[in-house]
């Protein structure tokens, strides 16, 4: 797989007790790309993604950031060039809107418009999807080389949904290589240059000359056409 400029999962093994999730799995998210990765609940889209955040060890595989093989979690090499965006809420709920924002180093121009009358409120007091608005602004403000995100859609109004995936789109504009899943499929498969389905355990990297859509039907991911307008 060539290695320059992106970051690459190969040959990824991950198990646990009598549970085999990932087997050889291989993904590649370039720079300055949006790579979208779909597959049903329990696939094991969030333990790739903490894999290559180095939150988990695999069994076996490499993950290689724009060349340099890393064998084991590797955190604070890791962290010198990804950011990674968990499931679960990570903003302390008595914290000022403004407090996070100036110790994630966030300029006034990267506060969201949404936010700037709460900048003194606690997060306890803002919606779920105004919380994942910040988390995503905190994450991507961090300006490391590449940004994983799990499931920054979900539970959010739409329109925060297209706030956030203006900045998306902006930060990969910017050079920024962002691996992106959510079960929201449809605000997916917008954003995504690049695209895989973890399925069998594996990854399968999809077809960029045909439309997104019509490939995840054929593979199965879709039951059909109306999947994709509920």
């Amino acid at each position: 797989m060539d290695t320059d400029a992106a970051l690459v999962l190969d040959g990824v093994f991950y198990r646990v007790p009598g549970l085999s999730i990932l087997q050889g799995v291989h993904l590649k998210a370039s720079a300055g790309a949006v790579t979208g990765l779909f597959g049903r609940n329990g696939s094991g889209k969030t333990t790739l993604l903490k894999v290559a955040a180095g939150q988990i060890q695999p069994n076996s595989g490499l993950t290689i950031i724009d060349g340099t093989r890393l064998h084991k979690p590797s955190k604070r090499q890791r962290f010198a060039k990804i950011a990674y965006l968990p499931q679960a809420s990570m903003l302390p709920a008595d914290a000022s809107v403004q407090a996070l924002a100036r110790s994630a180093g966030l300029s006034p121009d990267q506060v969201p418009d949404r936010l700037a009358s709460s900048l003194n409120q606690k997060v306890r007091t803002l919606s779920g999807g105004e919380r994942r608005l910040l988390e995503v602004a905190i994450v991507l403000g961090l300006e490391r080389d590449y940004v994983l995100l799990d499931e920054p859609f979900t539970g959010v109004e739409p329109l925060l949904i297209d706030a956030i995936g203006r900045r998306i789109e902006q930060a990969a504009a910017q050079g920024t290589g962002v691996l992106l899943t959510d079960h929201y499929h449809q605000h997916v498969m917008p954003l995504a240059d690049d695209a895989y389905v973890l399925r069998q355990k594996q990854c399968a990297p999809l077809n960029g000359d045909a439309a997104l859509h019509d490939q995840l039907v054929e593979m199965g991911y879709f039951q059909d056409d109306a999947a994709t307008r509920s």
